[in-house]
């Protein structure tokens, strides 16, 4: 419980050790992420969480994928409050943890949770955990724990052949991916989606729309859209492996759905934006046909519905059929299929 700061929100509500030692001794003891920081630690912002300790059960599924030995030099990014990186430090006593943080109040006062324990201080850096940390390098293992839409190949560079790279990943569209990788002679890496895990994005990798209304911010007048109709349930899309896999094809859209109440209970509206075209598909239920109003130069609508045909021409694979390789110039995303490799995502640096 040293490493969780006095107050924490869960389920946007917040709780103060302080006021509430009962209730922040449930939730912190609670199989449930804790978010520990809003709007990156400003005041008086919008109460979007920008840093959060992970639910217990996923850490120890993440460090279960990254096999980590006694020996082994480990690369972490993202401290948060520390306590992955306490763990690290408890079972390597051979090997050296090193950690990287870029909220330097968060780092500060890891740093401060990790002194004085029975194993040895883990090497706390303040800094871009996107750059990784290139004088401790190489590294036998690199963990992430905030989602990433590009893996820098910094991490691929700084690790040893062999090595394995475990990171949240995700697009504008989707994220939800817990990707392993695994580093080649060649200098390249690559790997499978091993499982579901929504972190927050790297500060500089968040997704352009996080935190603005869709509409009247971002889509002022969706009265003066295009109408037409398609026969293709939104909900079908929304499930959680197409929703995958349909963000590797359209990685720059962002979606929100909004649903009804009351009278409209059961209906739902899914938005989809790029910055400049829009597109809006309606559900209600019953219904054979749904309404769908887009405007901007682009039929968001078509490129996703598209994307979700493709995916159901490729057997519907789950989201761990498909793997990532990361290259000195990019990545691309693929899919393990019964006729051998396939990209379905575009490159991208």
């Amino acid at each position: 419980m040293r490493n969780i700061p006095d107050i924490v929100w869960v389920g946007g509500e917040r709780i103060d050790r302080r006021t509430d030692p009962e209730g922040w001794t449930r939730a912190v003891r609670a199989d449930i992420p804790l978010v520990t920081q809003m709007d990156d630690g400003d005041e008086g912002g919008d109460l979007i969480p920008t840093s959060s300790a992970s639910m217990p059960s996923l850490v120890r599924y993440m460090l279960e994928q990254l096999d980590a030995r006694r020996d082994h030099d480990v690369l972490e990014l993202g401290t948060g409050t520390g306590w992955t990186t306490a763990l690290l430090a408890t079972a390597l006593t051979g090997g050296i943890v090193t950690s990287v943080e870029v909220d330097t109040s968060v780092a500060i006062a890891a740093r401060k949770a990790l002194t004085g324990r029975s194993y040895p201080v883990p090497t706390t850096v303040i800094g871009d955990g996107l750059e990784g940390y290139e004088p401790g390098a190489p590294y036998d293992l690199v963990l992430s724990t905030m989602a990433v839409r590009h893996v820098p190949y910094a991490w691929v560079e700084q690790s040893v052949p062999g090595a394995v790279i475990l990171t949240p990943w995700g697009t504008a569209y989707n994220n939800s991916g817990l990707l392993r990788l695994v580093v080649d002679h060649d200098g390249t890496a690559s790997g499978r989606f091993v499982g579901n895990a929504a972190f927050m994005y790297a500060r500089s990798q968040r997704r352009a729309f996080d935190g603005r209304r869709f509409v009247g911010d971002v889509i002022t007048d969706p009265d003066k859209g295009r109408l037409r109709h398609t026969t293709t349930d939104p909900r079908r899309l929304r499930e959680e492996h197409p929703d995958f896999a349909i963000g590797l094809a359209v990685p720059d859209i962002e979606q929100r759905v909004f649903f009804g109440s009351g009278p409209s209970a059961g209906e739902s509206t899914t938005w989809y934006v790029d910055g400049r075209s829009w597109a809006s598909v309606d559900h209600v239920p019953g219904a054979d046909s749904f309404r769908v109003t887009e405007g901007g130069p682009r039929d968001l609508w078509d490129e996703i519905e598209s994307a979700y045909t493709a995916w159901r021409g490729r057997g519907e694979p789950p989201r761990e059929q498909h793997g990532i390789t990361v290259t000195p110039d990019g990545q691309w995303a693929w899919h393990d299929g019964p006729h051998g490799r396939m990209a379905c995502g575009p490159m991208s640096g």
